[in-house]
């Protein structure tokens, strides 16, 4: 019981500590797979996977400095980043809707879809200077 009473001030002063985040809207992944990273850093670490047409809410926040190229995202209970360039507004046509048997029977385990989530993490957009 005594342990309990010198637990109560800690636990009130948590649960009256404002956050500052608010909610700017929901977006959606529009790449085939990606991660939420840890930083603003393509190689950071990633604390989850997502596919095409996974909706993410983009946070504000004062207390979270965010490069002009990421949002600072909420995808379930994870809080990370993601590059500007796979949001869109618009919930996009993704291949997994279009071909969901045939994206049902490929069966890919957490381990592959993490894989590929950072290959086109990875993969750089553009046009080539080769002639």
């Amino acid at each position: 019981m005594k342990w309990l009473l010198l637990l109560l001030p800690f636990t009130i002063q948590a649960a009256t500590v404002s956050t500052d985040e608010k909610v700017v809207g929901i977006f959606y992944f529009n790449e085939m797979f990606g991660h939420v990273h840890q930083t603003a850093v393509k190689t950071s670490g990633s604390l989850t996977t997502i596919q095409c047409s996974h909706p993410v809410k983009v946070i504000e926040s004062s207390k979270v400095s965010i490069p002009n190229d990421w949002a600072y995202v909420q995808v379930a209970d994870y809080k990370g980043f993601i590059e500007k360039g796979f949001l869109s507004t618009k919930k996009p046509d993704s291949f997994q809707g279009k071909y969901l048997k045939f994206f049902d029977a490929l069966n890919l385990d957490l381990a592959e879809l993490y894989y590929w989530g950072r290959l086109n993490d990875q993969y750089i957009q553009g046009e080539t200077r080769v002639k």
